[in-house]
């Protein structure tokens, strides 16, 4: 009787000393994870101002000078202390609208603000960076990062192909210069092609390949987001080009 007693009092102890091995491995790895998901948040934070100076230097009347560097800071230190207005004055109060106004086909004064913030405010929302302590992977929003990561497959085709009501491109990220300057000028003859000024200063040819690095930007902060999502127990959802086609931001 007293072996037996021993031998289930060893057993239990045991068992309790592995449950909480076990517990602190979990707790460990969560951890572990969480530290890189804030690494993920912070490299597309980083690619979100690459993407600002590329977009700016590339549409330079489409911003406000003025917004600049308050934006970059807002940023640079995860804050959410601008709110723009929309076309009735109105404050913007998600990422949505921003991204809405952004895209409007009618004539939107600095419409690169509004693609940005927009941007930001999505992943600042998807991320839950108004508490950027997080102890481990669990803290976050699976539906959210979800969200996130279709937004962003939907926010990349729209920048390449959205155009307004007279059928211009509203972000020029893409084109050749010699195809923005071809978009302005609107001749029929083709011919005419060869007095471009960046065909005739040989800074380009008509067969040059095409910008790919805003899509670039883009594609790594999917990946980042897809890494997390991984991160957190998820595996990301398959991305259908009628989803990407909807151009309908998910909120």
């Amino acid at each position: 009787m007293y072996k037996k007693f021993i031998c289930i009092t060893l057993f239990i102890g045991l068992f309790c000393g592995c449950s909480r091995q076990n517990t602190k491995i979990n707790e460990f790895f969560q951890t572990q994870k969480a530290i890189a998901i804030s690494q993920d948040y912070k490299d597309i934070l980083d690619l979100v101002i690459k993407y600002k100076i590329k977009l700016d230097k590339r549409n330079p009347k489409h911003y406000n000078k003025y917004f600049k560097s308050a934006i970059y800071t807002q940023i640079e230190q995860i804050e959410k202390n601008i709110t723009l207005r929309d076309t009735n004055n109105k404050r913007l109060v998600n990422f949505k609208q921003y991204l809405d106004l952004a895209f409007n086909k009618k004539g939107i004064k600095y419409r690169n603000d509004y693609l940005i913030l927009g941007l930001y405010y999505m992943i600042y929302d998807a991320y839950s960076l108004q508490r950027v302590h997080k102890f481990t992977a669990l803290n976050y929003d699976n539906d959210k990062l979800t969200k996130l990561y279709k937004n962003l497959y939907i926010l990349r085709w729209k920048v390449r192909t959205a155009k307004d009501i007279n059928g211009n491109y509203l972000f020029l990220t893409w084109q050749n210069n010699w195809q923005i300057e071809y978009m302005k000028k609107k001749f029929t003859d083709l011919n005419k092609l060869k007095t471009l000024n960046s065909i005739v200063l040989n800074k380009e040819t008509l067969l040059s390949h095409s910008n790919f690095s805003f899509e670039v930007l883009l594609s790594i902060m999917i990946n980042r987001v897809e890494s997390t999502l991984r991160d957190i127990g998820s595996e990301p959802s398959e991305i259908t080009i009628e989803t990407i086609k909807s151009l309908v931001f998910i909120i």
